[in-house]
Parts: structure tokens; C-alpha cells; sequence
């Protein structure tokens, strides 16, 4: 097993530097600018921010994830005293004016939350390949009890390249060509696996079976 972090953050206090934040702020700076998750970790692998196996194993997957989202999440609060919003979304990321940013719930209990999270370093310390499992299992978990916002459907809907209407045996289907067809092992992508597992678990609970 490889223990070997994807990150190394500066310094050794409780608040280290990120050093992907200058990278993030040259990317992200002005409304309409947009990447994906995906986008963003290969320009910081590109960089040598990140390490090219950065998803060799569970925990240097999620470290590489959390030294992302902890650089947007001080992005997003240094955008804001700009009279700009971040929007930090599971498919993409996208800089709007705070007029613009309807329904994005920046100060929203969750969105509090996922910002308390990103920004405590003791998460990326203490991950283990098995504490991230058990993570992603409460992650899908907790997705599964809420209700599917038609916006999500319809990502859902554009990345597994479905149209309405669908049926439960063709996104199963779609599900298990596509999965195959992007599993590392299978020289596919890590990232767009995950977006592929994201898209089934969201059509999932709103497709009927039959």
C-alpha cells in the first residue's frame, strides 16, 4: 500500500499554507469563469503541485481533493469581500458576481459545514484508505435521503449521455458500459469514474424500476 501523501502542505501549524491557493487564484479571479474538479487537479499535476499518481490508493485520492477544496474554500472567502461568489460544486466550479449567485446558499447551514471541513487540516492528517471509505459510504448515504433538485438530474442526465425518458434497465445499462469503459485498471479515468458513480446515484433515486 502506498502511505505516501498526494500533498504536502507548508508549514507545521494548525493553518499551513496551501500552496495550490496562488495557483487557484490565477484560474479563478474574475465572473464566468468555470472548471471542473477533474480540470483543476490535472493543471496542479501539470504543475508538479501534485503528484502524477495522485489516485494510486483511497487516501492519496482524497488528500489530493481536500488540498483542492481547502485552497477554494479560501478562495471563495477572499472573493467575497470582492463582491464575487464561488460557486464549489461537484462537477464544476464557477465564479459569479454576488448578484448573480442565486441559490447558490453561500451562507446556507451545509455550505457552512463543508467550509468548516475543507479548512481543518487534521481531515488530510488523519485519513486513512479506510476512514476515506467509510466517508464516501456516508457521502452517498446521507445523497440518497434528500430529494434530487431537477438541476442535479439533468447533469446527472448530460454525464451518462441519456435523454428523457429513461428506464432503470437502461441506466443500468449505460452505468455498467461507461463505468467499465473509465475504470483506471482499464487505463480510463479516475475522476470521470467519479462523476460516472455521482450521475447513478442521483438518476438512481428518481428512476422508476421496473
Amino acid at each position: 500500500m502506498n502511505d505516501k501523501p498526494a500533498f504536502t502542505p507548508l508549514g507545521a501549524n494548525k493553518a499551513p499554507a496551501n500552496p495550490i491557493l496562488p495557483v487557484v487564484r490565477e484560474l479563478l479571479f474574475e465572473p464566468g469563469q468555470c472548471y471542473s474538479e477533474h480540470a483543476l487537479i490535472k493543471i496542479l499535476v501539470a504543475r508538479g503541485l501534485l503528484p502524477e499518481d495522485f489516485a494510486a490508493c483511497p487516501k492519496q485520492l482524497f488528500q489530493a481533493h481536500f488540498a483542492l477544496f481547502n485552497a477554494l474554500y479560501q478562495l471563495r472567502d477572499e472573493l467575497g469581500q470582492e463582491g464575487l461568489a464561488l460557486d464549489i460544486g461537484l462537477l464544476e466550479v464557477r465564479v459569479y458576481r454576488v448578484a448573480e449567485a442565486v441559490g447558490q446558499a453561500m451562507g446556507s447551514g451545509r455550505e457552512s459545514k463543508l467550509r468548516a471541513y475543507y479548512l481543518d487540516w487534521q481531515h488530510f492528517e488523519q485519513a486513512t484508505d479506510e476512514s476515506v471509505g467509510q466517508l464516501l459510504d456516508d457521502f452517498w448515504r446521507t445523497l440518497g435521503q434528500r430529494p434530487v433538485a431537477d438541476s442535479d438530474r439533468r447533469e446527472a442526465l448530460e454525464v451518462m449521455a441519456l435523454s428523457e425518458p429513461v428506464s432503470y434497465s437502461e441506466l443500468k445499462q449505460r452505468y455498467r458500459r461507461l463505468a467499465m469503459e473509465s475504470h483506471p485498471d482499464r487505463g480510463g479515468d479516475t475522476a470521470k469514474l467519479q462523476q460516472i458513480n455521482w450521475a447513478m446515484s442521483v438518476l438512481e433515486q428518481s428512476v422508476e424500476r421496473r
